[in-house]
């Protein structure tokens, strides 16, 4: 296997596991049957390359005609639920923001890895010239899934309102086709991958927020005796 295909498969499957994981949880928290859970953490998994393929005219999309890694985000979600099958305990706030701090982590290692390798997707399908097509299907790939899982899940999607999400994606994929044609994809994809992971961390950490528009309620009994 070529060194940029090898970098690509780890990528992927670190990005399969990580967003599988979060999406069941989520399905965990919503209550929602084995299906349910099974259902959030594949589409969370292979949703994102699924929205890419299809743009880019990749049929059928690589989840379904190449199934090794939605057959992964299955199992993923399997272990999960039945981790916390029959165990309540194990939804106390206590063990739920461990586990979230945990899926935080995961969850950055998705983001990046799942951004590279839609870049490197578009790169591969002769798009290697058109960076603003390489850098957009590289945040589909990456945000793609779970503005999916939020919204069937019936929540405001995670990357609207939390912390720098999308813009760390964004961040990763310019630097890359900046330096690929220097330094060859494989090589591009790594450092890409390292400055999502970091900026998607640092920004969990320390709280960075996007300017927001603060709704303010109006009072409708002023005036009133």
């Amino acid at each position: 296997m070529p060194k940029y295909e090898t970098m690509q498969f780890t990528l992927d499957l670190i990005g399969t596991i990580a967003f599988a994981l979060s999406g069941a949880l989520l399905g965990i928290r919503r209550s929602m049957d084995l299906f349910g859970i099974i259902v959030l953490g594949v589409v969370t998994a292979v949703g994102g390359g699924m929205l890419r393929d299809t743009m880019l005219g990749l049929t059928p999309p690589t989840a379904l005609a190449r199934p090794l890694f939605t057959l992964v985000a299955v199992l993923c979600s399997l272990i999960l639920f039945l981790i916390f099958y029959g165990r309540g305990e194990m939804l106390h706030k206590n063990y739920i923001m461990v586990f979230e701090k945990i899926l935080v982590i995961f969850d950055a290692f998705g983001l990046g890895a799942f951004t590279v390798v839609g870049m490197n997707v578009s790169e591969l399908a002769g798009y290697g010239d058109r960076h603003f097509l390489m850098i957009f299907m590289g945040m589909i790939t990456g945000i793609g899934g779970g503005i999916i899982r939020d919204v069937l899940a019936g929540i405001v999607p995670f990357v609207f309102i939390r912390h720098v999400y999308a813009a760390a994606s964004f961040v990763g994929g310019l630097v890359y086709v900046l330096i690929v044609p220097y330094i060859g994809s494989s090589y591009a994809m790594v450092i890409g991958f390292v400055i999502i992971v970091t900026v998607r961390l640092l920004a969990a950490k320390n709280k960075w927020e996007l300017p927001r528009v603060e709704m303010v309620e109006p009072d409708f009994t002023e005036g009133k005796e």
